[in-house]
């Protein structure tokens, strides 16, 4: 029997993807754009299991956001904020310092670790700024 690969669960004659949303996916979820909303909705619903990094969480409800829009999205992801543990603390670290220690990536940093950590692709409308991380293990949507 073939055995899953990372990232993926076989169920039901189906896979499924464990995926993280970035921070501009959620802003995508209540975008004024129907066809960026409906794509992202579309791929949440019909084949991936998701959650969202508390930094990414972070970045989201810093807004500006409506309030709305907030209760919104907190209502399908509210259970599924990861946390910032030691784990990925220290991998954000790592990824830091290996990526050249670039002004303003450390968010970037701690919510790739996060997905890496969870065997998680990487929803993101900026994959350039992702990519360096790469190498790293983190898979991209």
């Amino acid at each position: 029997m073939e055995q899953p690969k990372k990232g993926i669960t076989w169920g039901l004659g189906q896979i499924r993807k464990f995926s993280q949303l970035d921070t501009n996916a959620l802003i995508g979820l209540v975008s004024p754009n129907p066809s960026v909303r409906q794509n992202l909705r579309s791929l949440l619903l019909d084949s991936h299991e998701f959650s969202v990094s508390a930094f990414a969480w972070h970045e989201f409800v810093s807004g500006p956001l409506q309030k709305q829009q907030s209760d919104f999205i907190l209502s399908f992801v509210e259970e599924r904020i990861i946390p910032i543990d030691r784990e990925i603390a220290e991998l954000a670290a790592t990824l830091y310092n290996e990526t050249g220690r670039k002004k303003g990536s450390r968010p970037d940093c701690i919510i790739a670790a996060t997905a890496i950590v969870k065997k998680s692709y990487l929803i993101t409308y900026n994959q350039s700024d992702f990519s360096p991380f790469l190498p790293f293990g983190l898979q991209l949507l």
